[in-house]
């Protein structure tokens, strides 16, 4: 990694396992959840709950796109809300002393052509902070903050003192880059549902999961961190098992692969990338494209260009309709932004695009959802504010990052 600044610079090691795409992760959860025999369902909000004798039956819901309100009935009811466990917990009027401390994480997305790395470097900065500098594709993403947040946890953004702090970042380590403001050409902020712990800072806060549970009955399990995500779901259902008449079975997550899977090792994973890429050059697509397909769906990357043969359009946005097909269909995709945001990754890691693809998206999400015309001018305005938020910030009043 010639950028470094050599002066500092006295070795290195390889760290395996840096990359994580949290959208596809919990998409594809809820997919082999489905399978196993889950239902799932989508823009779907808990209101409130009902009881009986003082315990929960049942879950008061309302669906968000229709305003149609219906109760699940349930012998039990487990919050895994992240962020917006203590608001559940509120309306359960069971917020004790134990509480969520939320510190907000910030990403920026800059042109691989203004830090080009060969691999993902990790370094530590003058406040004792990690950060990491992670090659992508066409671009290179620079994360994350780690702040205290007392906003709204439906309107987490990226302001203009996250950008500043992680530029100042990279260009100490990588001095020659000289990185601004406006190279910057997406962004995603996040929050971490950390547990509170008196005199400790946002950075210093265990990472460590906690279950919390009620009188009426309400399980909530908050905390952790999402390497551990298979284990916590276990803790949980161990803990229902131990309470319901019938036994369950083994736990079986040790044996079940996500979707689009199995791969035992990289060496797989790699070959299966020189295929796709045989593939994607039938089609004209960039090779870029595959490693893209191939860390975004697994396997299930055969069945999406398998679909390019259904459109005759330029192969940038053959592809796209091609992924909406099968996102629409396998992947419970309601929205325009569910889509470019939450599956394909669009909206971070290739946004230059959107522009190009918008249109035919929203007019293929439109047909096979049956929108009206006002729908189809909601999705363009709300994706149109999504895309200029991530690589527009302004100045907040918080403390610095």
């Amino acid at each position: 990694e010639p950028l470094i600044k050599e002066a500092i610079l006295k070795g290195g090691g390889i760290y395996a396992e840096y990359r994580t795409d949290d959208a596809r992760l919990t998409i594809e959860i809820a997919k082999l959840a489905s399978q196993q025999g889950a239902e799932c369902i989508n823009y779907v909000k808990a209101n409130d709950f009902e009881y009986t004798d003082g315990k929960i039956t049942g879950t008061l819901c309302q669906d968000t796109s229709t305003g149609e309100e219906f109760t699940i009935n349930s012998e039990f009811v487990v919050s895994a809300a992240g962020p917006w466990v203590d608001t559940i917990r509120k309306v359960n009027k069971s917020m004790t002393k134990k509480h969520l401390y939320p510190t907000k994480g910030v990403h920026i997305v800059l042109p691989f052509d203004r830090l080009p790395l060969k691999h993902s470097v990790y370094f530590d900065v003058a406040d004792g902070r990690m950060i990491f500098a992670i090659p992508r594709n066409r671009i290179t993403y620079v994360g994350t903050t780690d702040t205290a947040f007392k906003g709204n946890l439906d309107e987490v953004k990226t302001n203009q003192e996250d950008v500043d702090y992680l530029i100042k970042a990279v260009n100490n380590l990588f001095p020659t880059t000289n990185i601004q403001s406006k190279d910057v050409v997406s962004s995603w902020a996040g929050l971490r549902p950390l547990i509170f712990e008196e005199g400790k800072s946002a950075s210093e806060l265990s990472r460590k999961d906690e279950i919390f549970e009620s009188d009426s009955g309400l399980i909530s399990i908050a905390g952790g961190k999402l390497t551990g995500y298979r284990k916590m779901a276990e803790r949980i259902v161990d803990l229902l098992d131990k309470r319901m008449p019938k036994e369950l079975k083994p736990c079986e997550t040790k044996t079940l692969a996500l979707g689009g899977g199995p791969f035992n090792n990289a060496k797989e994973v790699s070959a299966y990338i020189i295929s796709i890429e045989k593939e994607v050059a039938k089609y004209g697509l960039q090779s870029f494209y595959a490693s893209y397909l191939v860390y975004n769906y697994g396997r299930q990357s055969e069945l999406i260009l398998d679909k390019m043969k259904n459109f005759e359009d330029q192969a940038d946005l053959a592809l796209a309709r091609a992924e909406l097909e099968f996102c629409v269909k396998n992947e419970q995709v309601f929205r325009a932004e569910d889509f470019f945001t939450r599956r394909s990754g669009r909206t971070f890691f290739n946004i230059d695009l959107i522009p190009k693809v918008k249109d035919a998206i929203i007019a293929d999400m439109a047909q096979m959802l049956n929108w009206d015309q006002a729908q189809i001018q909601k999705e363009n305005n709300f994706l149109d504010k999504v895309l200029y938020e991530c690589a527009n910030f302004e100045y907040s009043e918080s403390t610095s990052v």
